[in-house]
């Protein structure tokens, strides 16, 4: 295969050593609980913040929602652009001290129009910690071992969970909204400075076959350009994009759904649901990177063959906790749907990361985030909402549950377009890395 001319222009750099790897994945781990956590402490704010500002549920779900995820999703590109071409670590540390500033000074807010001017800074400097994290992890392992690392990367959903449901719950009943803001912003500021004083840039292309480096960024035509003539990625983004929109939809409403369908409490039970969904999701984001990258050195298609089955899984286990009616039952169902909804994303992303030039890879990390948000969170929670609203009329109380059962099933869909990636899948790879495969073809 003739290797594009922007790429012949390479470098050896030296591999990142083995405890420098796992103490920068450690503190990206932290970097991502801390920007979901951030992103869903509104979801237990809602109410006390409606109550003090007189707000409509429109204006909760814009706060919450809308404006939040599409600016969060439109600046993912821009930033992994940016991440492409300068420092990721100086980055990642700037946008995490930003928003984290930002989650402080909401909680300062005096009317809606302030919170929501905030909360929109706040998406912002999220979009850009995303893609520079993700790039660095790209840098920091090998494509056999990307995916168990973006599984650990990606335990920062859970750990949010559990801090949201138990830490947070606790605080905002206890000290009132502002007061919730307010505290989680400090572990962020923490962490920027710790990042820029003990983390190290790695180079880029270090963890790759040959330990090349290229020295030019890709300009953001010829990514997308490479992006459309990869039909295995082209698979996998349709199917994230599907993946997110079930995702968003289904967990925006789970807490609404308990409350009206089961009649809990948020504050009372938040420690039962942040454990089920922690313990869960662990569980599942860990085990589907560490079978991607051991079934993958037989066949690199395991990668997809396995989370079209988690897909699977995640509809059936989505149908349990929907329709379920004991409480315990219900708890279960909902911790082990959450691992299974976000079983693909360790190896997927992974697989996204390996299947683009390594100057492509930040850019194709703002790709991702662009989908996850302006996609998922974009779509999911308003398709939700707009399925139980014309439900009522024929069911009443259950027409949020058959509104969920639709989200449900779109998963379907995104099983299809993962098991359609695995027909083009290694030989995109061995396109993507120069024409050297990373697995014998069978």
């Amino acid at each position: 295969m003739i290797i594009d001319q922007h790429v012949a222009a390479t470098r050896v750099v030296p591999a990142v050593g083995k405890g420098a790897r796992n103490y920068a994945l450690g503190l990206l781990l932290m970097l991502n609980t801390l920007l979901l956590l951030d992103k869903i402490v509104f979801v237990i704010l809602l109410e006390p913040i409606k109550h003090e500002f007189n707000l409509s549920d429109l204006q909760l779900g814009v706060l919450s929602g809308l404006v939040y995820a599409l600016l969060m999703g439109a600046a993912g590109l821009p930033f992994g652009l940016v991440a492409d071409r300068t420092n990721r670590r100086n980055l990642a540390s700037a946008c995490l001290a930003l928003w984290s500033v930002l989650t402080a000074m909401c909680g300062l807010a005096q009317n809606f129009v302030q919170l929501l001017l905030l909360r929109m800074g706040v998406g912002i400097g999220e979009a850009g910690g995303g893609p520079a994290a993700l790039s660095i992890i790209a840098d920091l392992f090998e494509h056999k071992k990307r995916a168990t690392a973006v599984a650990i990367f990606a335990l920062g959903s859970p750990l949010a969970a559990l801090i949201n449901l138990t830490v947070g719950t606790h605080l905002s009943h206890s000290y009132g909204w502002r007061t919730t803001l307010m505290a989680a912003s400090v572990p962020g500021i923490v962490l920027a400075l710790l990042m820029l004083l003990t983390m190290r840039e790695p180079q880029r292309g270090a963890a790759d076959a040959g330990g090349q480096s290229t020295l030019d960024a890709a300009p953001l035509r010829e990514t997308l350009a490479f992006i459309r003539s990869q039909p295995a990625l082209l698979h996998l983004l349709g199917a994230a994009a599907l993946s997110y929109i079930t995702l968003a939809g289904a967990s925006s409403w789970t807490f609404s759904f308990l409350v009206r369908s089961h009649h809990v409490k948020l504050n009372e039970v938040g420690v039962q649901l942040g454990v089920a969904i922690f313990i869960a999701g662990i569980a599942g984001n860990y085990l589907s990177g560490i079978l991607a990258d051991y079934l993958s050195q037989r066949d690199e298609r395991w990668r997809v063959w396995i989370i079209a089955a988690g897909a699977l899984v995640s509809v059936l286990l989505g149908f349990g906790w929907i329709w379920s009616e004991g409480w315990t039952a219900t708890l279960l169902l909902v911790g082990c749907f959450a691992a299974a909804s976000t079983f693909w994303f360790a190896p997927a992303i992974g697989l996204c990361l390996g299947l683009v030039e390594v100057r492509m890879r930040a850019t194709m990390s703002g790709v991702l985030f662009l989908i996850a948000n302006m996609v998922g969170y974009g779509l999911g929670p308003i398709f939700v909402g707009k399925m139980s609203d014309l439900f009522t009329p024929a069911f009443g109380a259950d027409s949020l549950r058959m509104a969920l059962s639709c989200i449900v099933i779109v998963n379907l869909w995104a099983m299809l377009h993962f098991l359609l990636a695995g027909r083009s899948v290694r030989a995109n790879l061995a396109r993507a890395n120069g024409g050297t495969p990373h697995i014998n073809k069978r």
